[in-house]
Parts: C-alpha cells; structure tokens; sequence
C-alpha cells in the first residue's frame, strides 16, 4: 500500500456535521465545504489495523481555531528503482499549532509556522 493511502481524514463541525475524504461512492471530497471557523475535530483514520487514530479537537470557546488541512508527500531515490513516495504526512493546522500525522503512525505538534523536512 502507497504512504498516501494508509490514513484518511475526518472533520467535525460544531452542529454535528462530519465531512469524510470519501463519500459513499468512493470519490475524493474537498474540507473546503465546511467554514473553517465551525470546525472542532479533525481525525486522520488509518486505513490499516495496526496503524493508530490521531485525533484533533479544537476547542473553539477557548479562542483556538482551524486554519487548514494538508498533506505533503516526500520522494526518496532507491538504488535502481528511481524516485518513489516514501513518506506522506497530513497536517492540521490551528491558530495554535500543526498536527502532523506521518504515514507509519507517528504524530508531532510543532509550532504553527513549523514546516516539516524529511
């Protein structure tokens, strides 16, 4: 399985609206339907077992709030078998913080301006 498709994400709003990455038919959905200032959760769901849930929950009463969501992939060049994805992160980012989930279940908080380098 690709680095890219071993997590999937999730968001929540405060009225109770989940928006998934998939819909029903398997089609990839954009998080910009939902207003970024009525977000509380955002999940990065493995799509393998043994890999671990990160969820985000922004606590929005106390002033914190949900800028974006992204992913960044990182090619690697093998001996022979040229450039390949090797590494997939999402990320949340907050007025506070970024969530970084990395595709073999680790997670890191940086500061909000942090950019990752692999």
């Amino acid at each position: 399985m690709k680095p890219d498709q071993l997590y999937r994400w999730q968001m929540e709003t405060a009225n109770g609206q989940i928006l998934d990455q998939y819909d029903e038919q398997g089609n990839e959905q954009s998080w910009k339907k939902l207003r970024p200032e009525d977000v509380v959760r955002v999940s990065f769901l493995p799509t393998v077992a043994l890999l671990p849930r990160h969820d985000v929950f922004i606590d929005i009463k106390d002033g914190e709030r949900f800028i974006r969501r992204f992913g960044r992939g990182f090619m690697k060049q093998a001996p022979g078998e040229g450039f390949r994805l090797r590494q997939y992160l999402n990320c949340c980012v907050t007025n506070r913080y970024r969530f970084w989930s990395f595709s073999n279940g680790r997670a890191l908080v940086t500061r909000k301006d942090y950019e990752v380098r692999l």
